[in-house]
């Protein structure tokens, strides 16, 4: 009998083992299409095809749709979406399905216009060499056909995607979409909106001489002009006219490091890569669809293009944390502004700001300053007697207090009595001079409460009953951000992003098979029904709440 008891229990444990690890292959939930959206560079424009309503942008970020009738930009499609690569090579509708395919490095995608996501097969289904990509997508009969790198041409099914064999356009009866590898007329004769001129040789050039080539131009039979600038966005125009416009769209780079989120507009910044053309800031305004760059290599005063931290004050400054000093934008002025060691910082290196009414706190590896924003007077804080140098790495700020995590664990400012408090680990009050071993890099605050992230959990601060309390640690992961709202706090960390419902303590764990842009998530931001996140593979948009209960 016990024989068979120990049987019994090895095999329930197998099976709960087996369960779990298959349900971690899984996402939190069946998702509607646009749930989740990612915006990436999308300024290398390779194809172009036209529905009914819409022109359709392949880019080097994802599909980007235009409404050709009432002229705005809708959300890209993205891995987010299901894609499974968001490079698109080249695009094609197929009118007699309302089917909308793509190639990208991956293989192909088609999206039903009934589906709530993509569909995608691998090059190898279509029996394509391997290495080679899928350069042009075409229609014959009730087949899609693609053309590869070398040539070859293959059919497939136009509801499906079954391979259905090779095929020789001998009598050119493909019909292909518009892609890179048609010609492009001249364009000397054309004007193009400020601040973009074009030459006598056909190129463009901004108002930094930065040169650009046209790579996809087409004009449909309303005499529109669609198509793209390589490495500067996407075109449009009138033929009748001879008028070009072009439109930026996604950030400079995918990276996300940092960004700040306000009513009506995102601002967000990176890490430089060796890869990346163009670096600097860049800035979505939500209503309007439209992008806005600062390139770092044409502003003296934004010396670096590595931004660690970006905050938005109440009169619309944007203040800038690099590994050049402290940038700060005054918009409505344009007008830039660089603070450094020569004027006070504690480092060049800025890791975290906050805006307080007129007082600013500057976090840097070095330790803390504070600026009057009136005057931009900087004042050195030391937070300890003996650790003059002490890492700082992030700041909150709420009614009462401000919040410091260190290297040397949590201290707080009382914003009326100036007084400082230390702390150790489970919230006890603490020497200031003691050593705790523990970093603070993550801490939010909300209605009631603050929470700080420790490595073994998180730590919760109740400003009515003005006393700490320790929740376990409900994760594997370094947590680098968060953000709250009522019951509900958001984790980011460098293996997806956490929810957790605080009454309760259910989790949630989220990560790109869920829709998120990359693993790697700097930082988080609520707004509303949405909540934004800052990956290393783009900026992605979670529409959380019609799932939150």
């Amino acid at each position: 009998m016990k024989n068979y008891s120990f049987l019994f229990i090895l095999l329930l444990l197998m099976n709960i083992s087996a369960f779990t690890q298959n349900e971690s292959d899984f996402p939190v939930r069946i998702y509607q299409l646009d749930d989740w959206i990612s915006y990436k560079n999308c300024n290398y424009v390779t194809s172009f095809t036209e529905s009914n309503e819409y022109i359709y942008f392949g880019t080097s970020g994802g599909i980007v749709p235009y409404h050709k009738f009432q002229h705005y930009w809708g959300d890209p499609y993205t891995v987010s979406n299901g894609l499974a690569d968001d490079y698109i090579l080249t695009i094609l509708f197929d009118q007699s399905t309302g089917y909308l395919w793509a190639s990208h490095r991956a293989g192909v995608s088609f999206l039903n216009p009934t589906a709530d996501a993509w569909e995608n097969t691998s090059n190898e289904s279509f029996d394509v060499i391997r290495d080679n990509k899928i350069v042009r997508l075409g229609v014959i009969n009730s087949s899609i056909c693609v053309m590869s790198s070398v040539g070859q041409i293959k059919i497939i099914d136009n509801r499906f995607g079954y391979y259905q064999g090779s095929y020789d356009d001998d009598d050119n009866s493909i019909s292909w979409a518009i892609s890179r590898l048609d010609p492009i007329p001249s364009i000397e004769n054309y004007t193009i909106n400020q601040p973009y001129r074009i030459d006598g040789r056909g190129i463009i050039y901004d108002d930094n001489f930065q040169e650009y080539s046209i790579n996809l131009f087409y004009s449909d039979k309303r005499l529109d002009i669609y198509g793209g600038i390589w490495g500067l966005g996407i075109l449009t125009g009138d033929l009748n006219v001879k008028i070009l416009k072009v439109h930026s769209f996604g950030p400079l780079q995918n990276k996300i490091s940092a960004f700040s989120l306000t009513d009506n507009r995102i601002i967000t910044g990176s890490l430089e890569s060796a890869s990346s053309a163009r670096t600097g800031i860049s800035t979505l305004d939500i209503e309007s669809g439209q992008w806005t760059y600062y390139e770092n290599k044409f502003i003296p005063e934004l010396a670096s293009a590595n931004v660690f931290d970006i905050f938005e004050d109440k009169s619309g400054n944007i203040w800038i944390g690099t590994d050049l000093g402290l940038s700060i934008y005054n918009e409505s002025k344009n007008r830039w502004k660089r603070l450094s060691m020569a004027q006070g910082l504690r480092d060049e290196t800025i890791w975290t700001i906050t805006v307080d009414d007129t007082i600013a706190w500057i976090g840097t590896p070095l330790g803390l300053n504070k600026i009057y924003t009136p005057t931009m007077k900087i004042k050195r804080l030391f937070l300890s007697r003996d650790k003059r140098h002490m890492k700082i790495y992030k700041i909150i700020c709420d009614q009462d207090f401000v919040w410091i995590g260190t290297d040397n664990g949590l201290y707080s400012v009382d914003k009326l009595t100036r007084n400082v408090e230390h702390y150790d680990m489970n919230g006890n009050r603490t020497d200031i001079d003691a050593t705790i071993a523990s970093d603070v890099k993550a801490i939010t605050s909300g209605d009631s409460i603050t929470v700080i992230s420790q490595y073994d959990g998180l730590l919760s601060y109740n400003h009515i009953l003005k006393d700490f309390e320790k929740y376990p640690q409900f994760i594997d992961a370094q947590v680098l951000d968060m953000d709250m709202t009522e019951n509900y706090i958001w984790l980011a960390t460098d293996n997806g992003v956490y929810l957790i419902r605080l009454n309760d303590f259910y989790i949630e764990h989220y990560l790109p098979r869920d829709g998120l842009a990359g693993y790697f998530v700097n930082k988080v931001r609520i707004d509303g029904d949405y909540v934004w996140f800052g990956t290393d593979q783009g900026l992605s948009r979670y529409n959380w709440r019609q799932y939150a209960n």
